[in-house]
């Protein structure tokens, strides 16, 4: 038999399969992370790991690579409308660019296959009011690029479509208030759109649907929308409003439409499909009630087989990512994050071309808001999902908005936005490299691993802990070791080995190892870095097959005696269209004492400027431990079409808030009350001339009443840099402003907005200063 191979190649049979081992190629073996070895001789070996030295590892995360270089802060998407896509050659990303406050940009970017590159503003694609960052998505087939998005004052949708070159803009949608496009290609080329549509009209699917809009192949416009689901079709009241968010559509081998999406009416997963490319449509729910976390998107997927993979939150107040399957023939879920304690949401999934499903999602960390990007992978060959990994660090900065894609080769790859470099937000890229070999290779060689760190973890009390560990063999055959535990942090010096010696594994064996007793020593809100390795025995090393799982960092943070955080925000919903309302969340002492004699506040600020618009509290006089108390906070009316964030967290006041826990934020759209829109056009500023100018320049105004008015300049981060006038105003006028800030200094050259305030009003100009 070995006759009928090239010269070079050897074929073994092992279990009723047959493998190729190929002299002086590193192979891979189903796991990811790990290398192993074929069977050469020992020069063989070496010429080959030499000859791949400067070339991408199989089997194994690239390492993180800044792809925006951009002054003003740049997005990805939130939910599972992908923002990142990739052929046999390219990884194309779209991208929101924030570089202007108050306009926002689509932009695109491309890069070949195994060569990130850094762009400072790509290509910009959309217009000055283009998109907002939950809803961007891309789709590529046959070297044909699209792109979505939606536009904030109206909310209309918008494609653009490269082929070769950028065609013209195209408007879509449902007249206004529609959001939250996703878009996929079917076999032919056709492109598939859905997306939300409003309606505040009883009987009209009051509240946000999902509609759907075709474009087929090469076509300049798109279909007539149709409703695809709407949310009373599970029962309620018409004049309910009941919310569908954030549709995720994939087009399986037989061109099928298939997308996921939750809603609140009963917190229903549902999953909805048409099998006559979008004519008429069929849904189905997936669990039962209270199953999915409708303000947290879903994500949906397929294998080669057609087998659907959908990723959600589920609605528990200590939220976990799930993905629910149909490959068995019924709906199946599995818990894929492990955290707990923490909140993990947005996911995003895709499958790869070995049947392997990936996904990401947002894990939150600690008492604030901060996150981190996690992932999850099923491995099609041992038929089961591996274990919660963190892909970036737990470094006390944002990593989030993570989104996944597959190319045709094998490989995935993912961007997300992070705030490692000064706190500015950034696109950053990772790809895992499949393999180009479609043999199965069996494990060889030596390789344990720390696969999961379960004590201490998150919020810890100062009582002692026994740290435990998690550690698996990945080699071939039976391999032994011993773990060592290393805790630092303040007043702590811990390094220790596991109680149970020396421990011998099976191959794909994994067994938890225990430490000597740790505790706390530092004060409330001291954070220890916990760190886990493995070592061969007898070597006493961690050169095995793959040396860069010996180790896993986790953190640990001792928990306040007093912690309230606010758990879960009522109103306003996430991505809601608000003109009025009374904000409502739910705050619980999640800490060991009573909280006595603080504040609940609520802010809400318009995006893009700093200075709230609003801001409520509601005094607290005691809260026991795991006790939970809904705060309502004084009525908010809207004056601009706008989208706002509103933040709700526990403080003692002063000087500086002190917190007192995690906090909490929505974001909104806001549309202004019928009759305040109106009032609102007595209040009027703009720049006279000259626009731009270089030593001054009049800013006109005009308020319709007596009232108490503030006209200031802000620069693009927001920041106020001079105030032209507080105090009451009424009438026309003008002021006069040089181009200098409060203290007479002369400021640099660029794009500024001049910003008049009244109570329940805002308008905003542009002016741009030269030098």
């Amino acid at each position: 038999m070995s006759d009928l191979l090239s010269t070079g190649e050897r074929k073994r049979e092992n279990k009723g399969k047959v493998y190729i081992e190929i002299p002086g190629k590193i192979q891979k073996q189903a796991k990811e992370g790990i290398m192993c070895k074929s069977i050469v001789s020992k020069t063989l070996l070496i010429l080959g790991v030499l000859a791949l030295a400067a070339v991408p590892l199989f089997g194994q995360w690239q390492g993180d690579f800044r792809v925006t270089n951009n002054p003003g802060g740049t997005y990805t998407a939130s939910y599972g409308g992908w923002v990142i896509a990739a052929d046999d050659a390219n990884v194309h990303i779209a991208y929101k660019d924030n570089t202007n406050v108050l306009n926002y940009y689509v932009r695109y970017f491309t890069f070949p296959i195994g060569s990130p590159a850094e762009t400072s503003n790509g290509e910009m694609i959309g217009a000055d009011d283009g998109g907002h960052h939950n809803s961007l998505p891309i789709a590529i087939h046959d070297g044909t690029v699209d792109i979505s998005w939606y536009s904030h004052p109206l909310s209309h949708l918008y494609t653009r479509e490269k082929n070769g070159s950028w065609g013209s803009i195209i408007e879509h949608g449902v007249d206004v208030d529609c959001c939250c496009p996703a878009i996929a290609f079917d076999s032919d080329g056709n492109l598939h759109n859905v997306f939300n549509h409003y309606s505040s009209t009883t009987g009209d699917a009051k509240g946000r649907s999902v509609y759907y809009q075709r474009k087929n192949s090469g076509a300049s416009s798109y279909s007539s929308p149709i409703m695809a689901f709407d949310p009373h079709s599970d029962g309620g009241s018409s004049s309910t409003e009941y919310f569908a968010y954030y549709p995720s559509i994939c087009v399986t081998s037989d061109d099928a439409l298939h997308v996921s999406v939750a809603h609140n009416n009963g917190n229903l997963l549902k999953h909805v499909w048409s099998t006559d490319g979008g004519a008429t449509w069929n849904n189905e729910t997936i669990g039962g009630t209270n199953f999915a976390r409708y303000k947290r998107g879903t994500s949906i997927c397929h294998d080669s087989d057609d087998n659907l993979y959908i990723a959600y939150a589920d609605p528990g107040s200590a939220c976990q990512v799930y993905v629910a399957t149909n490959a068995s023939g019924s709906w199946v879920s599995t818990q894929v994050s492990e955290y707990t304690g923490n909140y993990s949401y947005w996911p995003s999934i895709c499958c790869d071309t070995f049947n392997n499903v990936w996904i990401s999602w947002d894990s939150r960390w600690g008492s604030g808001s901060i996150t981190e990007t996690h992932y999850n992978k099923y491995d099609a060959v041992s038929g089961s999902w591996g274990y919660d990994q963190a892909l970036t660090l737990n470094d006390g900065r944002y990593s989030r908005y993570a989104n996944f894609a597959a190319d045709e080769n094998g490989n995935v790859h993912i961007i997300w936005t992070d705030s490692r470099d000064d706190g500015n937000f950034e696109i950053y890229y990772n790809w895992f490299l499949g393999d180009t070999i479609t043999d199965t290779i069996p494990p060889s060689g030596r390789d344990l691993a720390v696969v999961r760190i379960l004590k201490p973890l998150g919020k810890v009390d100062k009582v002692p802990v026994t740290p435990e560990a998690v550690i698996t063999n990945f080699g071939g055959d039976v391999d032994s070791g011993y773990a060592m535990c290393r805790i630092t942090g303040p007043g702590v010096n811990y390094d220790k080995g596991n109680l149970e010696g020396i421990v011998y594994l099976e191959a794909g064996e994994e067994d938890a190892v225990s430490f000597p007793s740790w505790t706390p020593s530092g004060w409330p809100g001291d954070r220890y870095k916990v760190e886990v390795t493995v070592y061969l025995w007898p070597e006493k090393t961690t050169k095995d097959d793959d040396p860069t799982n010996n180790t896993r960092v986790e953190y640990a943070t001792i928990q306040s005696a007093v912690q309230v955080d606010a758990i879960e925000v009522v109103k306003p919903e996430e991505g809601s269209v608000v003109d009025s309302m009374t904000p409502d969340a739910n705050f619980k002492n999640v800490g060991t004492e009573a909280a006595e004699n603080f504040y609940c506040y609520c802010e809400i600020v318009s995006q893009g400027y700093h200075t709230a618009d609003y801001l409520d509290s509601v005094p607290v006089a005691n809260l026991d431990p795991e006790e939970v108390k809904n705060v309502k906070f004084a009525k908010w009316t809207c004056d601009d079409y706008a989208f706002y964030e509103a933040t709700f967290f526990a403080a003692i006041p002063g000087a500086t808030h002190t917190l007192l826990g995690r906090k909490l934020f929505v974001v909104f759209q806001g549309t202004p009350l019928v009759g305040i829109a109106e009032s609102a056009d007595a209040l009027r500023i703009e720049v006279t001339c000259p626009n731009p100018f270089i030593s001054g320049t009049l800013v006109s105004y005009a308020v319709g009443y007596p009232i108490s008015t503030t006209i200031r300049v802000y620069d693009v981060t927001g920041q106020v840099v001079h105030t032209l006038h507080e105090g009451e105003l009424s009438g026309s006028g003008s002021l006069y402003w040089d181009g200098t800030d409060d203290d007479g200094a002369e400021l640099a050259g660029g794009l500024y907005f001049i910003r008049i305030a009244a109570p329940g009003f805002t308008k905003t100009a542009k002016v741009v200063l030269l030098h």
